[in-house]
């Protein structure tokens, strides 16, 4: 083996052993429930739609809101309110 081979072997060995520069990367993502953070985030966005379109849905429906204006409940305002809600 000559000199230079030998000296070779040796820099090559150096660059195994040497760590290599670690890039920054995200934390690993935990959750039970979801998937990704990326599933997480369409998931609670699709939610927060659904609770607005929900939301604005009772906002303007007016049997819905003089029910909830009433003061007096019978047992057929409780029952009609029920099927508004499903």
């Amino acid at each position: 083996m000559n000199k230079k081979a030998f000296l070779k072997a040796y820099q090559t060995i150096n660059k195994l052993a040497e760590p290599k520069a670690q890039v920054p990367t995200e934390p690993e993502y935990q959750s039970d429930l979801y998937k990704s953070a990326e599933d997480e985030a369409l998931i609670k966005e699709y939610h927060f739609a659904k609770f607005k379109k929900n939301l604005a849905q009772a906002q303007g429906h007016p049997e819905l809101q003089s029910l909830i204006n009433k003061e007096d409940w019978s047992e057929e305002d409780t029952k009609k309110l029920l099927a508004m809600l499903r």
